[in-house]
């Protein structure tokens, strides 16, 4: 499917778009900036390199879509439903991800600098070099629920440098600091990567 077919057959009232693949050439054709997606169904999509600047995907279903290296500054993400989203070096500065579900993501290289995040988080999400400076959650909602944190940028601009799984309580504030750090070794990355994620998007 073209970009274009896409924002046409949107605009026809057409909202279920599961597993479509946009390619980098129809990708660049297409102008998604600042336009209303809100609602659309692309489970599974490769919307990869995608120039999603300031688009309305509130209610979207996202789940396991591919972003990788797209562009959603400014984006609005309302609800929308990130679950086991590969979001690989996607740009998501100053987004709107207020009541987001984003669990079990790849937001490997992600720049989330000024985003508003899920006021509850995420859980067992791979944060690896992820930039989470200046989001509107504090730290301790990052550092938790099993999520991998290796070179991930904090809210403050510390950096945690070892690879990490931390599993602290959504209430757990007061813990701040003693947060259950479990260093894990290098060679252990690749494979709980490997399985980070349910085998299955579309169940």
């Amino acid at each position: 499917m073209t970009a274009e077919e896409l924002i046409i057959r949107y605009a026809a009232g057409e909202r279920n778009f599961a597993g479509i693949t946009l390619s980098t050439y129809d990708i660049e054709k297409g102008d998604f900036r600042g336009i209303s997606l809100q609602g659309i169904n692309l489970r599974g999509a490769d919307l990869s390199e995608a120039p999603l600047h300031g688009v309305d995907l509130t209610d979207a279903d996202l789940t396991g879509v591919i972003l990788e290296s797209a562009s959603l500054e400014g984006a609005i993400l309302r609800k929308a439903k990130l679950y086991s989203a590969n979001l690989f070096c996607c740009c998501l500065v100053e987004a709107d991800l207020t009541d987001a579900i984003m669990s079990r993501m790849n937001a490997t290289c992600a720049n989330f600098r000024g985003a508003r995040l899920p006021s509850y988080g995420f859980e067992r999400a791979i944060l690896i070099e992820a930039d989470f400076r200046n989001v509107s959650i504090p730290r301790y909602l990052i550092c938790r629920g099993n999520n991998l944190i290796w070179d991930t940028t904090m809210p403050d601009g510390t950096i945690e440098k070892f690879p990490s799984l931390l599993n602290t309580g959504v209430n757990d504030a007061s813990k701040e600091e003693e947060r259950g750090l479990c260093l894990i070794p290098s060679a252990y990355i690749l494979s709980l990567i490997s399985g980070y994620f349910l085998p299955s998007i579309f169940s």
